[in-house]
């Protein structure tokens, strides 16, 4: 058994760069070239496509491998043939979809039914995203389909970058104004360096000209951001399936990316803190604007970490692989996505809740639980679940002991003193908005295995969302409710607040004006586990016959347990005081605070903290090393 792969010749731009590049990796594996050649067929009669497409296959024997790269930008007749006569050969095959024309342009969406059709002629689909298998689905392939997910472009390059990128408030974009339009209207004062042959007319723009390869990687590794945006609403639709290797260049460069909201690589970019998301090119340019040095080379830091797998090819080189096992593996069964570690989701596995049930509170039960049982509580999201998988999160370094001990409250089951919470996503993600569902729909892929390990389908839990109220639900007539609910939750009790130097909570709001008093213990906005023991033990001296009152990322979550298990009433109540504000504010997307610590700004610069009498009174101890 041999493995071909073909290649089309006759095309420039992204496709035929990608292609190759797809092309060059597999030969290091040792497949054998099938070459296309892209010419106008349109007058070919039967007999002549029939002997053309014979002698591209003339090298195959029965039951060898053919991974056929979609499209060939060749008539639909010819790629029909192909596939078909590959087939009567007894070969094997392998679509590796890099576009879908009918999903590209709005004029040739009439033509989605019949590349549908040359589509179920594979045994299995390699696809860019998640996202484009349930565009599949909802349109007619068929139901025993395997598929694999791409994820990302690699950008392969042999350059060693000798220094790290510079704080540069710059945007980088590659491509042609002709075609994307928007570098013809900017007026923004962070300049766009723009790489093309084109003129543009746009204020503030330099045109770099056109580079090759090489040359690119090295101008845009100097520092700045790269910038992946769209021309038309209908490509930024696309945008939500297909994969662009703009954005690997960018990281492959070693450099931060600015991506509209929505994109398939969204949560691969979040979740790796290799960039952020936008909804608008206003808006990316208020972060660049307003980002400082340090959070810049924490993003510069975690690009570092993940551009190898982009240069050495890694991503093609594991749909490869992963395709092979799809396809010649009896123990994966049809109907498939081959995951990376080696398991397998199935077209009845879209949710956790179909393999485990995941019992979760919505977020009034869980308040009322609380309130009605005095239990404790610890609310378990993301950053968590990245530090249990060993990864560090911007304002928590990776510490062993802390992972393990997340890992055991995670796993405890019930009891009357401690109530874990987790993000209730597990179904009915409707409830939010689409930013929010794609992130979650994108971390539960992510981590849908280590969930089916540390949760159990026995088990209650709480909502975390108890102190995410607001921003991340689509029907927001409830939050004002909810907050409501919280006031009366505090008001007349002796409050204790454990906090971050920069949290400040309730601090220009009435969130805890009905408190019977409020005390407050100050505590490192980063790393706060380092100081653990200085910090429990100052809760000990202050906390008891109190509510306490938790903000204190990861941290707080140990804190709760051991506290409940003492006999403290603690809650970890994390960003509350974020939405709040937002929630006052009328906000829809997540806006920095000036005075304070804001949820999900986590390097906690340009905040100008206020004197305020109240709270300098509330403050009972400091454990943090300054102020």
């Amino acid at each position: 058994m041999e493995a071909f792969i073909t290649c089309i010749n006759g095309i420039g731009g992204a496709a035929a760069e990608s292609q190759n590049m797809v092309l060059n990796i597999a030969h290091q594996m040792g497949f054998r070239t099938m070459g296309i050649y892209r010419y106008d067929s349109s007058g070919e009669n039967e007999e002549c496509l029939s002997s053309r497409c014979d002698g591209i296959i003339a090298g195959i024997n029965y039951r060898d491998l053919v991974f056929f790269q979609y499209p060939t930008w060749n008539v639909l007749g010819f790629e029909e043939c192909l596939l078909n006569r590959i087939q009567v050969y007894g070969g094997r095959v392998v679509i590796v979809v890099h576009d879908i024309e009918a999903l590209m342009f709005e004029s040739s969406r009439f033509m989605l039914g019949y590349m549908i059709t040359l589509l179920n002629l594979a045994e299995v689909l390699v696809v860019p995203s998640y996202a484009m298998i349930d565009c599949l689905r909802d349109n007619g392939i068929r139901e025993n389909m395997k598929f694999v997910v791409q994820e990302i472009w690699d950008y392969t390059t042999e350059l060693r970058f000798s220094q790290e990128p510079k704080f540069q408030k710059e945007i980088h974009f590659a491509g042609s104004p002709s075609k994307f339009l928007f570098p013809q209207q900017w007026n923004f004062d962070v300049p766009l360096k723009l790489y093309t042959s084109e003129q543009c007319t746009g204020e503030n723009v330099q045109v770099m000209g056109w580079m090759e390869r090489a040359a690119l990687l090295l101008e845009l590794s100097k520092g700045g951001f790269g910038l992946v945006w769209y021309g038309s609403e209908y490509w930024h639709e696309y945008m939500k399936y297909n994969n662009t290797i703009k954005l690997s260049a960018y990281l492959a460069a070693g450099i931060p990316v600015i991506v509209p909201r929505g994109i398939s690589n969204q949560y691969l970019i979040e979740g790796n803190h290799l960039g952020f998301a936008v909804d608008s090119l206003e808006e990316a340019v208020e972060r660049v604007k307003n980002m400082g040095e340090a959070e810049y080379q924490e993003y510069v830091r975690h690009v570092g970490n993940f551009a190898p797998l982009i240069r050495n090819g890694y991503f093609t080189k594991k749909f490869l692989i992963d395709a092979i096992q799809t396809l010649l593996r009896e123990d994966i069964p049809e109907g498939v996505c081959l995951k990376g570690n080696g398991g397998v989701k199935t077209a009845c596995q879209e949710k956790l809740s179909a393999t485990k049930t995941v019992n979760v509170m919505n977020m009034q039960e869980t308040l009322a639980y609380v309130q009605d049982k005095c239990i404790s509580v610890a609310r378990f999201g993301d950053g968590e679940v990245g530090l249990m998988t060993g990864q560090s999160i911007p304002f928590q370094d990776y510490d062993e002991e802390l992972a393990q001990r997340l890992k055991k409250i995670i796993t405890m089951p019930d009891n009357e003193k401690l109530l874990v919470c987790v993000p209730d996503v597990f179904e009915k993600r409707e409830r939010y908005t689409a930013e929010c569902s794609s992130f979650w729909g994108g971390h539960l892929e992510r981590y849908r295995d280590f969930y089916r390990e540390v949760l159990l389908s026995e088990k209650r839990y709480g909502s975390a969302f108890i102190s995410r109220p607001y921003m991340d639900l689509k029907d927001k007539s409830v939050s004002g409710i909810h907050f409501q609910n919280l006031k009366d939750f505090f008001a007349d009790k002796d409050i204790l607040i454990v906090e971050g130097v920069y949290s400040r909570s309730g601090v220009g709001n009435d969130l805890f004006q009905r408190a019977a008093s409020i005390k407050r213990i100050i505590c490192p906005s980063r790393n706060a586990y380092s100081k653990y023991e200085a910090i429990l033990d100052a809760v000990r001296r202050h906390g008891k016959n109190k509510l306490i009152l938790l903000m204190l990322g990861p941290t707080a979550k140990v804190l709760a347990c051991d506290l409940a298990f003492e006999g403290y009433w603690a809650v970890d109540i994390g960003h509350i005081d974020s939405e709040y504000e937002w929630y006052q504010m009328g906000v829809t997307q997540k806006t920095k605070l000036s005075n304070k610590h804001t949820a999900e700004f986590n390097f906690d610069e340009f905040i100008e903290l206020q004197d305020d009498d109240d709270y300098g009174r509330e403050m009972v101890e400091m454990v943090a090393d300054s102020y």
